[in-house]
């Protein structure tokens, strides 16, 4: 089968994700668990467990689950999943093995999504059968075996930051994930549904070139990348990604903090329908200003000028600014904005250097 083309075409101005460095340690404690089937079942109904919302979900047919189920009625080895301690909740969060924890809880509960779960090319003495089907003695061996976890915490610094790259380094099979795709599932959150909606919108997408969502969520980042940056760009630090994670991470921890007080927040919602209204008026305004694909100089889409321009745009909007074009124009042919631009663009000097350029230009009496 031929492969889908990947439209995804951009400058390269700044380290790859590879070569961008983090240049914080961790000191984290691991340490092995021995949980019974039955125990990841009673954590997962009681949400002591959190399994993220993958982008996969659950992806294995009954054959598959099926063979799992077998291999713990027969006795044999199964590889071990990685689970981490939430600092402020105690609760553990599935990094590594949700596909075995799932077809376990599905094979107690008896469902397998449209249909019962029935065990299914497997051993004549099971096949059919359905939990409630199997012997006493089987079901009982099923209750107490183990999936043997490793639980990770960190220690230090006070927070869960190293999630994302422990599942970073855990995500090795098939199509790696990128880094937004990571970011779907750790930081899952009403904010991040926020960003998503946001790009569906027809400006923006006018805006950056590109008529259809892409799949592995770039265009979802750049839009992260907008308001981080709006938010915060005077106190930037790199690397990008993960000034990106924690902008993000801290949107789901707000969340979560409302929820365990259980405290009913409709404010927060406006907020982020605030955020859609208030982007979508930008991106219409950009667009009526400058056109198609106003961050294209040099034919492919450059984020630095993306970022800047569009967090510029913000400010010029709210002022009522009439003559952006006017003000565009001179912006790209200023040799320090577009050095600023070019090369190195996601170090904390040249990011602030560009966002000083843009918003002079559109604010200012130029």
């Amino acid at each position: 089968m031929e492969e889908e083309k990947d439209n995804w075409d951009y400058e390269q101005t700044e380290p790859s994700e590879e070569e961008e460095q983090d240049p914080i340690s961790y000191q984290i404690t691991n340490y092995p668990a021995d949980i019974t089937l039955k125990g990841y079942l009673d954590k997962y109904n009681s949400d002591q467990l959190e399994i993220p919302k993958f982008q996969r979900n659950y992806i294995w047919d009954q054959v598959r689950a099926s063979k799992l189920i077998e291999s713990f009625l027969l006795g044999l080895p199964v590889p071990g999943v990685f689970l981490y301690k939430q600092k402020e909740t105690n609760r553990l969060q599935v990094i590594d093995g949700q596909q075995r924890i799932l077809t376990a809880v599905r094979f107690f509960e008896n469902d397998f999504g449209d249909r019962h779960f029935r065990l299914k090319n497997v051993n004549k003495k099971w096949e059919g059968r359905k939990y409630e089907d199997l012997d006493e003695a089987d079901r009982l061996k099923l209750d107490d075996s183990v999936l043997r976890a490793t639980i990770v915490q960190q220690l230090n610094p006070k927070d869960d930051s190293s999630i994302y790259f422990i599942f970073e380094r855990l995500n090795t099979g098939g199509v790696r994930l990128n880094p937004m795709e990571i970011r779907k599932c750790i930081y899952f959150s009403d904010f991040y549904l926020c960003l998503e909606e946001i790009n569906k919108n027809p400006d923006w997408r006018s805006l950056i070139g590109l008529k259809s969502i892409d799949k592995r969520l770039r265009d979802t980042e750049l839009i992260l990348r907008i308001l981080a940056l709006k938010d915060g760009w005077k106190d930037y630090e790199k690397p990008m990604k993960k000034f990106l994670n924690t902008f993000l991470s801290d949107k789901k921890k707000a969340e979560e903090k409302k929820k365990s007080e259980e405290k009913i927040d409709p404010d927060l919602m406006e907020q982020y329908d605030g955020i859609k209204r208030e982007f979508s008026a930008v991106s219409k305004y950009l667009s009526l200003s400058l056109g198609k694909k106003p961050f294209h100089l040099r034919k492919r889409l450059n984020y630095a000028a993306m970022d800047s321009i569009f967090v510029a745009g913000f400010l010029a909007y709210k002022k009522g600014i009439k003559d952006l074009k006017n003000r565009y124009d001179k912006l790209i042919q200023d040799n320090e904005f577009i050095q600023s631009v070019s090369k190195s663009t996601s170090d904390e000097n040249v990011v602030k250097a560009r966002m000083r350029k843009a918003v002079d230009y559109f604010v200012s009496n130029v």
